[in-house]
């Protein structure tokens, strides 16, 4: 009989899904993800994200990622480690999942890089409205309950609230309220400076520990670091998929 030689998959899925649909994410690619209306659509839909992920940050000159030595891969390339069900976070306040590969302990070269990662998808989301003031910001729909201002202010919330889950009640002590900064390029540089300043300060043996938020709204819900800022990423590369028009 011959052997049989089983070769690794070069990617490891991580899948949330729901009634309202399903997200998976990549467990090597912090960031990556993909959705679909069921969770085999969602694993379906991964190749092709991740061969625009690694496109994308080749456009941004990104250093070569060493976890991703597959760079156009196909179903075969990938391994679902975990579909979870119960829903997924399409909606501002829902649940996210904590993964095994959220409790990794990032070094400092996963942790910088994932940051500027994240400076990327910031750069393409102020570069798409560069030139536009507030009044044309509220002015320009992008769906028929949001406006290109809508999605700034709440990209800049949903990261402040990312980090506030993680480090603590964060409110009245960063210079961030409902209504101030006013205007929504500070306020994203503003909660930015906070986001980054927090995860940078959180110590290296602290970096895969799980934090529950008793003083938040979702006391149950537990955070790390690595999730924190994977869902920071992939928030915000969702709403510049938006704007732009474009698919992630």
């Amino acid at each position: 009989m011959p052997f049989i030689i089983s070769q690794p998959r070069a990617y490891h899925a991580y899948v949330e899904a729901g009634t309202g649909g399903a997200m998976a994410h990549v467990a090597e690619l912090p960031g990556c993800f993909a959705v679909g209306s069921t969770a085999p659509l969602a694993v379906a839909a991964l190749p092709g994200a991740i061969t625009r992920f690694l496109q994308w940050l080749r456009a941004h000159r990104e250093p070569l990622v060493p976890e991703a030595h597959v760079s156009r891969p196909s179903i075969v390339d990938i391994s679902v480690a975990e579909v979870r069900e119960g829903g997924a976070p399409f909606r501002a306040g829902s649940k996210a999942a904590l993964f095994a590969f959220d409790q990794e302990a990032w070094d400092d070269y996963k942790l910088e890089r994932t940051l500027r990662w994240l400076s990327y998808s910031r750069a393409d989301l102020l570069a798409k409205v560069a030139g536009l003031d507030d009044a044309a910001l509220t002015a320009r729909r992008v769906a028929a309950d949001r406006t290109l201002h809508d999605i700034l202010w709440h990209v800049a919330n949903a990261e402040f609230g990312y980090i506030s889950q993680l480090v603590g009640n964060v409110e009245g002590k960063e210079p961030v309220t409902d209504d101030a900064p006013a205007d929504v390029r500070e306020r994203l540089t503003v909660v930015r400076e906070i986001f980054t300043r927090h995860v940078l300060a959180v110590p290296p043996d602290k970096r895969g520990e799980i934090v529950y938020p008793s003083w938040g709204e979702r006391p149950d819900e537990p955070w790390t670091l690595a999730k924190a800022v994977r869902r920071a990423l992939e928030h915000e590369r969702e709403h510049v998929g938006e704007v732009l028009g474009v698919r992630r």
